[in-house]
């Protein structure tokens, strides 16, 4: 019995439901046998700008015992058909594997290369590469030579695994158009999974339940022995399935792909007692706290106490908890540096890390953690799937779905959310790949998920100009750069520390412009804003024609174009984080011209209050004001939402675009 839990859908069935019998049916495909019609295909029908096309996907998982093994066998076919050169790199293939302990082989991999003509070319073994991608994961990848517009790539292979706890996943959709995606599993009754669905409903599914023979060794059955045993058959198919194209705003695209995912729950074998695979989250938080892995870094203090000796000296004249938090924050970034990698454990011990000077990110966590605990704070470890990970399941226990650890300190009634790796970073602020929407807080008994609301990032900019009849700006431009922003500034300042990138930025906007001179302040005091004063000259910042002067006020705007481009999309809008951006421009104009034209002001509010926009101008005499704020408080806007938040920032992106129009008087 197999239990599903469609996110698409938002609810749980806690029953499968036999739709159909599933009939002896061939494999859709023959290896090596590529129909003629496919060959000869200039484009794809139901999509003519597509670069290329999965013309067949086919996966099959059948369970095996072998003496004392439990295992599956998972075959892939898969063929693609190549149209135009852009998409070449379809021909890059990589095959993921958990290599954990043995646990996972790939097995039988041949990979042939089809040009229109029907001609083939094999890819050679030595060709295909073996990679590690970390501690629990490896890949086979190739590159499929002789490809051209017009080619067929297919390729077959085996992956033969133990790991029966989380059998593969399926992609029933791409970035490009998938013609044919076909699943087929056949489970024995022993085994009760949980499978986790989203996207479109296949086009067909079908279940029947058929008797298998197996050879059952002495752990299942007294001196071993043949069994016939029930299995359940399921198949899923998807035909015609659009591609599914990035853009802006979102986590990563596994999160919106049709797909599914098994996880066992139960395991019910003969004459035994069910074996509870997917407890309860207070009994994993319980299981995690007793990991020497995990809780024994941060509460046995041999895996952590040189790091806290040498940070007793930063601890000094340290009174109140949030300076003690202010300066272990700092210690660890000052003694630790960021090293690339994702886990939610500890590779060796605390202590390691802090001798080496380098830890992954989650570790550096794991050491705050620590650390604050030892300073009289209350300190928990708060597990996450990253944004490019893809989004979290709270109904089951899956560790799996986690690949990064925060800090969470509980000072009095604050909770505050500590993500280390990043100096230019203060407390408070996850990475921006942190931020996906809630995290789960590991403690003993209590344990519990919370949400992430993260703080904003807001740009200022305050410009003093006066304009002359060439077009030129002479004056200051102030910027005043705080939370996230102010984030991304430091960071540029750290690679450029003369400011190169504003500079890039106003000459990008300005090709004719002279920077005199640019000077910051509370570069390092992440507790303040960013803020730097530009002293310059923006020659034909306005375009002059006959008697009549034209300028953009809103000139240093990132929404001068609307950033959704679009006209319909098919999955939701994520945004990091809130946003606001300001725009003040104090003007004089140019002896002997006069106002012929203002943009009229307006005032915008989102639909639900997720977004705000704000443009007036006023004159007096020889002087104009204009003042722009833009505010984005909401964060997710799901599909049937999309046309009201386009057309929010279509409207912004054209009140912004603008004009003043002076006339020579």
């Amino acid at each position: 019995m197999v239990h599903q839990i469609p996110f698409s859908l938002l609810f749980l069935l806690f029953h499968f439901v036999f739709l159909s019998n599933i009939e002896a049916q061939k494999e859709p495909m023959k290896f090596g046998s590529i129909p003629s019609e496919d060959l000869a295909m200039k484009d794809y029908p139901l999509d003519t700008a597509a670069g290329a096309v999965v013309l067949g996907d086919f996966g099959k998982l059948e369970f095996m015992f072998k003496e004392d093994d439990i295992n599956y066998r998972f075959h892939r076919h898969k063929r693609i058909k190549i149209l135009k050169r852009a998409d070449f790199d379809q021909g890059d293939i990589l095959i993921p594997y958990y290599s954990k302990g043995g646990q996972e082989d790939v097995k039988g991999l041949k990979v042939f290369v089809f040009s229109p003509d029907g001609k083939k070319v094999e890819v050679a073994k030595s060709e295909v590469f073996d990679e590690e991608v970390n501690r629990s994961w490896s890949q086979k990848r190739f590159s499929c030579p002789n490809v051209q517009e017009g080619s067929v790539i297919e390729y077959e292979y085996d992956i033969q695994s133990e790991a029966i706890f989380q059998l593969p996943e399926w992609y029933f959709q791409e970035d490009i158009p998938v013609r044919w995606s076909e699943l087929r599993y056949e489970i024995p009754e022993w085994y009760d999974y949980v499978y986790l669905t989203q996207g479109r409903v296949p086009d067909i599914s079908e279940s029947n339940m058929v008797v298998n023979t197996f050879h059952v060794s002495a752990n299942f059955e007294a001196g071993g022995t043949t069994m016939r045993v029930n299995c359940n058959k399921f198949r899923y198919v998807m035909k015609d399935v659009p591609a599914l194209q990035e853009e802006s705003f979102i986590t990563t695209m596994d999160d919106y792909y049709a797909r599914i995912r098994f996880q066992l729950s139960v395991i019910k074998y003969p004459r035994s007692g069910e074996q509870l695979i997917l407890s309860s989250w207070s009994k994993v938080a319980e299981e995690l706290m007793n990991d020497e892995d995990f809780g024994m870094q941060f509460t046995k203090p041999k895996n952590y106490d040189k790091a806290w000796a040498a940070a007793q000296p930063a601890l000094a004249g340290a009174a109140t908890p949030e300076e003690k938090l202010a300066k272990l924050y700092e210690f660890i970034l000052a003694n630790v540096s960021h090293e690339k990698g994702t886990s939610y454990s500890v590779r060796k011990s605390l202590n390691d890390c802090f001798e080496k000077k380098r830890a992954f990110g989650s570790e550096m966590n794991l050491l705050m953690v620590a650390l604050l605990r030892e300073a009289g704070i209350t300190a928990h470890p708060v597990l996450l799937s990253t944004r490019t990970h893809g989004k979290m399941t709270v109904i089951y226990p899956i560790l799996d779905q986690f690949d990064h650890v925060m800090a969470l300190a509980e000072i009095g009634d604050k909770r505050i959310l500590l993500d280390l790796a990043n100096p230019n970073r203060p407390p408070g602020y996850p990475a921006l790949n942190s931020l996906n929407t809630h995290g789960w807080v590991v403690k003993r008994g209590t344990s519990e998920w919370m949400e992430i609301n993260p703080p904003s990032g807001s740009d200022t900019w305050l410009m003093n100009f006066t304009l002359d009849a060439t077009g030129r700006l002479k004056g200051s431009i102030s910027m005043s750069c705080d939370g996230y922003s102010a984030v991304d500034r430091r960071e540029q300042l750290d690679e450029k520390p003369a400011g190169d990138d504003l500079k890039a930025s106003l000459s990008k906007l300005f090709p004719d412009a002279r920077i005199d001179s640019i000077r910051f302040e509370n570069k390092d005091n992440l507790a303040k804003p960013l803020k730097a004063l530009v002293v310059c000259e923006l020659a034909n910042a306005a375009s002059v024609a006959n008697d009549f002067i034209y300028l953009t006020p809103a000139m240093l705007t990132e929404y001068a174009e609307n950033p959704f481009k679009s006209e319909k999309r098919t999955y939701p809008v994520d945004i990091p984080h809130p946003f606001k951006e300001q725009i003040i421009l104090n003007l004089t104009l140019p002896e002997g011209y006069v106002v012929e034209d203002l943009p009229e002001p307006v005032k915008l509010v989102m639909q639900g209050e997720g977004g705000r926009f704000h443009f007036q101008l006023t004159q007096k005499g020889n002087q104009v004001q204009v003042v722009s704020n833009l505010q984005v408080s909401r964060l997710r806007f799901e599909v049937e939402e999309y046309e009201t938040l386009r057309g929010f920032f279509s409207m912004v992106a054209e009140k912004l675009g603008g004009q003043i129009v002076l006339k020579k008087s």
